[in-house]
């Protein structure tokens, strides 16, 4: 797990930096067109005052006492425009009005602009038509404009344009760059964690072949040096059967000359145990009658069973499957027998079969002692058991022989109610040759 993290963490980190840098992209190309958006609805509200300004010196006619009569006018022309409302005021109060406007107008500025979530308001003051030369000469007074009581201020509120705004300008200009660029983040990204993971994957093939070669060579070893050892232990056991068979052999010698042939005799049965342990596992798949064979072994031990004063029950399905025959039925034996001596009298072993997801579970059950849970995740490695009398090899035999199927074993127990081995993955024969 360590390797796979140094493994990925480059390309993961790298990913991460071109994905944040992308965003940043994002974020300051967003806020360039935010404010190109802003001066847009600037330049238009500029525009509206400048074309309604003109329609309120036009009206004034030289005097522009009559505001009701420009209310009526200005209304006229922003019921069918984008103008929420627009107002005229000046120091005294509020000259004309159209629409609805909102409370915060009557403000000290007299030029401004202020951006809501449902209207953006602009306010400016308003030029005034100048009288003409020749009417400032004939009343004498100086070159006035018409707001003698002083400047009023126009307010006009506007919709959200409907025009293209920040977003839409954004995603319509730079959208294809960013989908794009995103686009050849992510494929470099699988590319090269696919490169990665097959060389992971690559190099740990290799490493297993070589442990799994050394292995065996130790296995060879091992079975050669049990071999070896198994010769001189039968030898030994011959001469102390022979010289216990001497009628004139003292009471304390002949029981240590049965201590040693029962010493001898089970060393000789792990030194077999182990041998059978070492051998090399290829499964010879032909057709079996695993209904058949469940039965045969069962009637096999029934009289180790009926001494132990325990019932087997099979439930197997009548189903062909491809297996090896001999390794199928040497792995019954041990699940039963391990079974056997975890019973109490008088409960029942149960062997039977589960269909799931087109392929068969063989499950052998009992209601024994169980399995501490300390033991239960290494209960298929060598050399562990439960009992002391226990040579710890035989779930490993049968976890080798599983394998070489290319199925699976579990282990399930509760200490005190018992244990459930199940083998998975088994294909009916008929699916095989489908």
């Amino acid at each position: 797990m360590n390797h796979d993290q140094h493994t990925f963490r480059t390309p993961i980190l790298t990913i991460a930096g071109m994905i944040l840098a992308l965003g940043l992209w994002v974020f300051w190309s967003w806020q360039g067109y935010s404010e190109r958006s802003l001066e847009w609805r600037r330049q238009r509200a500029q525009d509206s005052f400048d074309t309604m300004n003109a329609v309120v010196a036009s009206l004034a006619n030289g005097e522009l006492t009559d505001w009701q009569q420009v209310e009526n006018v200005l209304g006229s022309i922003t019921r069918n425009s984008r103008i929420l409302f627009l107002v005229i005021q000046d120091r005294h109060g509020r000259l004309a009005q159209t629409g609805t406007a909102p409370d915060f107008l009557m403000s000290n500025s007299t030029q401004g602009e202020r951006l809501e979530e449902t209207m953006y308001v602009f306010w400016a003051p308003l030029r005034p038509m100048e009288i003409p030369i020749s009417w400032s000469e004939a009343l004498n007074i100086p070159h006035l404009g018409l707001w003698p009581s002083g400047t009023p201020v126009m307010y006009l509120g506007f919709r959200p344009p409907s025009e293209p705004f920040a977003s839409s300008w954004f995603w319509r200009r730079e959208g294809p760059i960013f989908l794009s660029a995103l686009v050849c983040i992510l494929a470099f990204s699988a590319v090269w964690v696919a490169s990665l993971r097959r060389r992971s994957v690559v190099s740990q093939l290799a490493a297993e072949r070589i442990r799994s070669a050394h292995l065996e060579e130790l296995a060879l070893a091992a079975a050669g040096l049990a071999h070896e050892t198994k010769n001189p232990l039968g030898i030994i056991m011959g001469m102390a059967q022979q010289i216990a068979s001497r009628p004139n052999i003292p009471p304390d010698s002949r029981a240590m000359l049965e201590q040693i042939i029962d010493e001898v005799d089970k060393t000789t049965s792990r030194l077999g145990s182990f041998m059978n342990f070492a051998r090399q596992r290829t499964a010879n798949l032909a057709p079996v009658d695993l209904f058949g064979l469940c039965s045969e072994v069962v009637q096999a031990l029934k009289p180790e069973f009926d001494s132990g004063g325990v019932y087997v029950q099979v439930a197997v399905h009548p189903v062909r499957i491809l297996a090896d025959g001999t390794m199928v039925r040497q792995i019954l034996v041990n699940l039963l027998l391990n079974s056997l001596r975890a019973s109490n009298p008088g409960t029942t072993v149960f062997v039977r079969t589960n269909r799931h997801r087109r392929k068969l579970q063989l499950m052998v059950e009992d209601k024994g002692c169980g399995i501490s849970p300390e033991l239960l995740p290494n209960i298929f490695k060598p050399y562990t058991s439960g009992t002391a009398a226990g040579h710890g090899l035989g779930l490993a035999i049968v976890k080798r022989m599983v394998d070489a199927h290319g199925w699976r074993i579990n282990a399930s127990s509760t200490p005190g109610q018992g244990t459930i081995m199940t083998i998975s993955g088994i294909k009916p024969a008929e699916e095989e040759h489908a």
